[in-house]
């Protein structure tokens, strides 16, 4: 499963809530200090926190329900969650154990739209947190047991019912100072994943369901230098500047919290694959035997960069959905790796802070616009590459790679692509043996003019070397298809 950017900050800051308070035993005064520490990133709402010496230890006990008291009743939203016990144990060394083992659930409603309701049968969290570090230096986390059902309401077709549940999600986690911040890894594995869904009988249609279960998730990746003090720091700003016009009177404190926590991270990678996946479909059973994800991304430095890639292998689909005839083109594997590259957000990023030096009421000055477009792409362009990849169905094999640079100040986007091909006369085959009314033998002659302009490669390959130009040429193995410049 996806282990978002999100997430992963989200948990740091959960880790650095305890800071830096210097404590010898378990006792009410460091109890004390505990609490105001833990008050300065959550707030001092009465009963959302409370700290209390338990032998050696301390425990520490967080209950949302005050703050979702103070919230505002929008559209009759109302929700709970359990509270969540804590066991800290001061190291001596500047570190803290923790532990948490609890069931735990959460609940939400908005009167005629959702009903949702997560029980969690055991929530397993332990670790070590390093006070110089501002983050957890080694962590392991077990949910079991996880059942999510919501109900759905639509003034249309009625109650749509949602199921979702898992046997058990395990992460584990280390980080340690980095060239520039903090250096993090995570592993996590989840098993027996199942998604059911319901719909009822409505007019004209009769009741519709299915599922996907999921075998087995794995994923591995990390976060090269993040800065959890800033973070947390940004934490506490609004946690000491609850309201718009705290903020807008402390703009130069904000621009400082966020400064210190840029460029959030510098890079973050995560590699997974979900394996065994089958679902159960109103048109009969379908499944996956594989599907991997890739993704690597920048944070706000110079050096942008978003790559995203993802794989599928071995896809069948339920029998009878497709017709004899387009059976063989269905593809069976597929790979697809793109990147964008070329761009700066750490620019991006001092020009947006740069609007926090405005006096109050102040807009950005006219053409602020095209300066933050400036940043973004220093050189005017982006480059998209896409990777060495396939497609592989009965009646052919499908490859292709290229690169692409793009950019307002363009006229035309310029790049290179190579595309190979085996198995057009299936193809072909396939094209003539579909019913007429379907308008597909339409097709043959283009697939003609195709093979027309291929260049012939092994094993009866079809390649065709793409470019494009600026000056608006369309090359194709050389020949110019658009009659522009070169």
């Amino acid at each position: 499963m996806r282990i978002s950017p999100t997430r992963r900050l989200v948990l740091t800051c959960a880790m650095a809530l305890w800071s830096s308070t210097v404590l010898a035993d378990a006792t009410d005064e460091g109890a004390a200090k505990l609490l105001a520490t833990f008050q300065t990133y959550i707030g001092a709402t009465e009963g959302v926190v409370a700290v209390a010496a338990d032998g050696d230890s301390y425990k520490v006990t967080f209950d949302a329900a005050p703050l979702i008291a103070k919230g505002p009743a929008q559209g009759g939203l109302a929700a709970t969650v359990s509270p969540v016990v804590m066991t800290l144990i001061e190291n001596g060394d500047g570190t803290w154990a923790f532990a948490v083992d609890q069931p735990l659930s959460l609940a939400y409603e908005m009167p005629d739209a959702i009903v949702s309701k997560s029980n969690y049968g055991q929530v397993l969290l332990t670790g070590t947190f390093d006070e110089a570090l501002g983050d957890s230096s080694e962590y392991h986390l077990e949910l079991n047991d996880v059942v999510t059902e919501q109900t759905q309401a639509d003034p249309t077709i009625g109650n749509m019912i949602v199921k979702i549940s898992q046997d058990q999600l395990t992460m584990d986690g280390t980080a340690a100072a980095g060239t520039s911040g903090v250096d993090s890894k995570f592993t996590t594995t989840a098993t027996n994943i199942r998604y059911e869904m319901n719909m009822p009988e409505a007019e004209g249609m009769p009741p519709m369901g299915g599922s996907v279960t999921v075998e087995r998730a794995d994923a591995s990746g990390g976060m090269a230098g993040y800065q959890p003090h800033g973070l947390i720091g940004l934490m506490a700003f609004f946690v000491a500047h609850p309201d718009e016009a705290l903020i807008e009177a402390d703009k130069p404190g904000l621009k400082a919290a966020l400064e210190a926590a840029l460029p959030i991270f510098e890079n973050l990678t995560m590699t997974g694959t979900y394996k065994g996946i089958s679902a159960e479909t109103p048109m009969g059973p379908a499944a996956l035997q594989e599907m991997g994800f890739t993704l690597d991304m920048n944070g706000a430095v110079a050096d942008g960069k978003f790559r995203e890639a993802i794989s599928l292998k071995g896809l069948t689909l339920p029998e009878g959905l497709v017709p004899p005839f387009a059976a063989p083109l269905v593809p069976s594997d597929l790979s697809l790796d793109v990147t964008a590259s070329r761009f700066d957000l750490a620019a991006a990023a001092k020009l947006a802070l740069s609007l926090l030096d405005l006096p109050a009421g102040a807009t950005p000055p006219l053409g602020f616009e095209g300066e933050m477009m400036s940043a973004v792409l220093p050189e005017g362009t982006v480059d998209i590459a896409l990777a060495p990849g396939e497609t592989n169905a009965p009646a052919y094999r499908l490859t292709y790679e290229g690169a692409l640079t793009v950019g307002p100040t363009m006229p035309m986007p310029v790049g290179k692509a190579r595309i190979g091909l085996t198995g057009i006369d299936r193809i072909n085959e396939a094209v003539m043996a579909s019913p007429p009314e379907m308008g597909m033998q339409d097709m043959a002659p283009m697939l003609g003019m195709a093979q027309m302009m291929a260049q012939q490669g092994v094993d009866g390959e079809l390649i065709w070397e793409i470019e494009t130009t600026e000056a608006g040429g369309l090359l194709i193995n050389g020949q110019n298809m658009m009659g522009g410049g070169q």
